[in-house]
């Protein structure tokens, strides 16, 4: 769903049986102060000439008459103002005002998921942009995790027929793996970028970034391992009997060659199924074959990475998602 979509739904649906300004609030009864009609009147007035006056009068109203007579209508009246501001400052990527916009929404409507979408979706296209924007990460993430409590409690997405749960989880998660891979929190990150993909696992638009993000996280850590290896003496290292030093650095380099293996050639197989840049797809490849040649030296053939891929082509499928 785009962005657009759901800002249509946030408009109508930011407030909860929102009546918009169309349609005016009930006479003043014999109730109202003369200061709570003064203030009610200061607020008409500023409404047909100055929006901005007029928020602020509304704002105050609210605040010295929260149960007043006119209060519902003019949180519904705000409500209609913050939904328009947020929907220009998405479609002109004015992210500060975004978030003030929406944050104003979320404070009358904590729940409101449809608000939560669009800004964390809204930030999320930065953070994947290129050259990627982190200025509003932390933002984004705190959405993020938001959204993902709100659905994991059953919140949809109003006025949507079909709410796809998975992919919403998919992409959110992304986003908080994302942030923790800038951080240089590969342990954190890997975890989420495969939780996100686990949601979405044929998703070109969630699967294939992750992949490709855990294949780098993973190849820099084989390059280290591969460094300290080679960094102790090679007669050490051609021992009959290794030294501890030598099997704990070895281990360590085997591991990670593993974890690369798995992950590129996942990465192969699902690049070659979604028609992904061949020039990436060949460039993993590339690397995944030289780290299976040191981790297994024995088969010259590489029979055995044929039979890997052909797995990860069994499980990659066909082309999907965006």
């Amino acid at each position: 769903m785009s962005l657009r979509s759901i800002l249509a739904l946030a408009t109508r649906l930011a407030l909860a049986g929102a009546v918009f300004l169309s349609v005016a609030p009930a006479p003043a009864s014999a109730q109202v102060s003369a200061e709570e009609a003064t203030a009610y009147a200061s607020w008409q007035a500023a409404s047909t000439a100055d929006v901005a006056k007029a928020t602020e009068l509304a704002q105050a109203y609210l605040k010295q008459f929260p149960t007043g007579q006119y209060a519902d209508y003019l949180k519904k009246w705000l409500g209609q103002g913050q939904v328009a501001a947020l929907d220009a400052a998405i479609k002109e990527k004015r992210t500060a005002d975004m978030l003030k916009a929406g944050n104003e929404l979320l404070a009358n409507d904590p729940e409101n998921l449809n608000v939560v979408y669009a800004m964390a979706s809204a930030i999320r296209a930065e953070m994947l942009a290129r050259p990627p924007v982190y200025t509003n990460a932390a933002a984004g993430v705190d959405l993020a995790k938001k959204g993902i409590s709100l659905v994991e409690s059953g919140k949809t997405l109003a006025g949507v027929q079909s709410f796809d749960k998975n992919a919403t989880l998919a992409w959110m998660t992304q986003m908080l793996a994302l942030n923790e891979q800038k951080a240089g929190n590969a342990e954190a990150a890997i975890p989420l970028f495969e939780k996100s993909t686990g949601y979405a696992p044929k998703d070109k638009a969630i699967a294939a970034p992750n992949l490709f993000a855990v294949f780098n996280t993973h190849y820099a850590g084989y390059v280290e391992a591969a460094k300290a290896f080679n960094a102790i003496p090679e007669a050490e290292r051609g021992a009959a009997e290794p030294t501890p030093a030598v099997k704990a650095a070895r281990e360590k380099l085997n591991a990670e060659a593993d974890d690369v293996i798995d992950v590129a050639a996942r990465f192969v197989a699902f690049g070659k199924a979604n028609a992904l840049p061949a020039a990436t797809v060949d460039r993993v490849n590339q690397a995944l074959e030289s780290v299976y040649k040191v981790r297994f030296p024995e088969d010259a053939a590489l029979a055995g990475l044929q039979k890997i891929l052909q797995d990860k082509a069994s499980a990659a499928g066909a082309p999907t998602g965006d």
